[in-house]
């Protein structure tokens, strides 16, 4: 039990893979778990922000968000219904799978480039 990598395998928080192995995300079930448990026993709704997972804590732009999509409150309901709708797109939409996990657009500046010469674009597009 002195071990690192021992204590490691028995934590059920961490997930210990050999080297080069890769898992699909889970979305830290456990902690998600955690935080509806944790609801579930002061008789309320798990709060919007109250569950993170480890890729959204560890991301310090805070690019990425999780939460209830029927809250009309939450981050998520305004991320993806109002602020940036326009920007919103899923993964294979187009076969029609309904995925729960939807990705926002990159932005582009394309009216900078749509106003300069063609002398400016080209020079852009060397550099």
């Amino acid at each position: 039990m002195n071990d690192d990598l021992t204590r490691m395998v028995l934590n059920p928080d961490v997930t210990v893979r050999s080297r080069g192995v890769m898992e699909k995300c889970s979305f830290c079930v456990q902690r998600l778990q955690d935080a509806k448990l944790t609801a579930k026993k002061q008789n309320r709704p798990v709060k919007d922000g109250e569950a993170r997972t480890a890729c959204q804590q560890a991301c310090p732009t805070n690019a990425i968000t999780f939460g209830n999509m029927n809250d009309k409150a939450s981050a998520l309901y305004k991320t993806r219904r109002e602020e940036q709708a326009e920007r919103t797109f899923y993964v294979l939409e187009d076969i029609h799978t309904l995925p729960n996990v939807n990705y926002l657009a990159r932005v582009r500046n394309t009216e900078e480039i749509m106003s300069g010469t063609k002398d400016d674009i080209l020079m852009e597009n060397h550099i």
